[in-house]
């Protein structure tokens, strides 16, 4: 307790001293009355103590704070004060002595008063040149008091961000601005010290004009004992821009390189089945002709037919070949989180959720069994129904997009995944094809997507199926048994 209230009047009197330093005129009457104090104490105790090295102070005092010229009159008037304190006390056998000690002693007063000025100068100089160079970045940079949340600093760039003045904000308004933890309390440093004690960094969007902010943010010294958090906000909306476009040419490249994998099954199923079709025709053909003669011969007729059969077992064989090398791919079963996986297909369509400012509710529940199964297939099925998800509400007003993915288990005690969007339904036909190969409702879709999720959930023994929504939109569900086989 003693501690506690020695620093808190360590503080008071720092905090008092800079008050006085602050205003010219108080800093140099306290400097005046500085000097009378040690000239009355030099005067009570003698020339034996000699307390001429405490006129250091009020010269300190009034240099800072009035500059060289407060400083050299603060010299004057000491050098005065110690001339009346010694010329009649002092014990050298002649006065040139004495008047050499003071020569000496006003040399040292204003070589010092000139080395403090020349500091301050450089000190001045010194910040200016720094905040020149926050005012002058291209990110928004500002400084905010965490005790009261007021801003202490504010660059150019920040008043562009807002389109308003800084200063006429707080720093917990500008924090729900970008979506971030408020500045006031201890948040900043607390977080800070979670990640290390240094710097924070996090992409942010500012929903009032939609673009994305690289925020760094952390605690930084300042001219005080008060505890201050330091904000550089980068735009980064067109690194997103350039991410989004990445992402879109690989999409591309993947779908060209579907769309080339099925020429190639087209080109080698045209090709193969050629030859057997033509020749199960022509077999065909004959058979007819021999049958509208008046008389054949019916072990040629039989020969025709089976050839015929020989074709088309051929031709199945070729399709055979062509159906098990697009399954190529062998299974490989893991055990597998459900939870985690609907959560990791979320990060993967996480930046297109975001352009077409899509809300997205989780209700994950909390006991759900792990199941054994190939974690990629069901991945890319949780991706392709948030996919379809995402563009069945690419008509819907931006407010009522809400996307909607839970998991539970029902009475049987399978896992159930299901998807629900708000999107405009579907239509009575297209339900009952909608898991139909290259059927789709989408002018630039395949209709393999569906397709190929039916296939992957009924191969880990599972169902899929959908619904219409009571209000609008559609809520497609999928189950997987607790123990996948093998």
């Amino acid at each position: 307790m003693q501690l506690a209230l020695q620093r808190c009047q360590a503080a008071g009197i720092v905090f008092w001293l800079r008050r006085i330093a602050a205003s010219r005129a108080a800093a140099l009457g306290l400097a005046l009355l500085l000097a009378t104090a040690v000239a009355a104490l030099d005067y009570a105790t003698g020339y034996e103590l000699r307390m001429a090295i405490l006129y250091l102070l009020p010269i300190a005092l009034a240099t800072w704070a009035g500059g060289t010229t407060a400083g050299m009159s603060v010299v004057g008037v000491s050098s005065l004060f110690w001339l009346v304190s010694f010329r009649s006390t002092h014990p050298y056998s002649g006065e040139v002595f004495f008047y050499w000690e003071g020569i000496v002693m006003i040399t040292v007063y204003m070589t010092f008063v000139l080395l403090l000025a020349r500091l301050r100068v450089a000190l001045s100089r010194a910040d200016q040149r720094f905040f020149r160079v926050l005012d002058e970045l291209h990110a928004a940079v500002y400084v905010a008091d965490q005790a009261s949340g007021a801003l202490l600093y504010a660059n150019r760039s920040l008043a562009r961000v807002l389109a308003v003045d800084p200063r006429t904000l707080q720093a917990d308004e500008l924090a729900r601005r970008f979506g971030l933890p408020p500045d006031h309390g201890e948040t900043p440093a607390a977080e800070s010290l979670a990640h290390g004690g240094g710097f924070v960094a996090r992409e942010v969007r500012d929903a009032t004009n939609g673009r994305w902010y690289l925020v760094q943010r952390g605690p930084i010294p300042w001219n005080s004992a008060r505890r201050v958090s330091l904000q550089v906000i980068t735009d980064i909306s067109e690194q997103k821009q350039a991410q989004l476009v990445h992402r879109q040419h690989q999409e591309m490249l993947h779908q060209t390189a579907r769309l080339a994998a099925l020429g190639e099954i087209a080109s080698t199923l045209a090709h193969e089945l050629n030859q057997p079709l033509t020749a199960i025709a022509n077999y065909s053909g004959a058979c007819l002709r021999m049958l509208q003669a008046p008389r054949h011969d019916r072990r040629e007729l039989v020969a025709a037919l089976q050839r015929a059969r020989a074709q088309s077992l051929r031709a199945g064989r070729i399709i055979g070949r062509v159906r098990d090398f697009v399954r190529s791919r062998h299974p490989t079963p893991s055990e597998c989180d459900i939870n985690a996986l609907v959560c990791e297909a979320l990060e993967l369509l996480e930046a297109r959720l975001d352009d077409h400012a899509i809300a997205t509710a989780l209700t994950l529940s909390e006991d759900l069994p792990t199941t054994r199964a190939d974690r990629t297939l069901l991945l890319q099925v949780v991706v392709n129904l948030v996919q379809n998800a995402i563009d069945a509400m690419a008509d819907t007003a931006p407010e009522c997009r809400r996307l909607r993915l839970s998991t539970a288990r029902n009475s049987d005690g399978a896992i159930v995944v299901s998807v629900a969007d708000q999107g405009a339904g579907l239509a009575e036909a297209a339900s009952e094809k909608l898991y139909t190969p290259f059927f789709t409702t989408r002018s630039t879709g395949l209709g393999l997507g569906l397709s190929i999720c039916r296939s992957v959930i009924e191969a880990h023994g599972g169902r899929i199926w959908h619904e219409a929504n009571p209000g609008r939109g559609s809520t497609f569900h999928f189950t997987l048994p607790p123990e996948t086989p093998r």
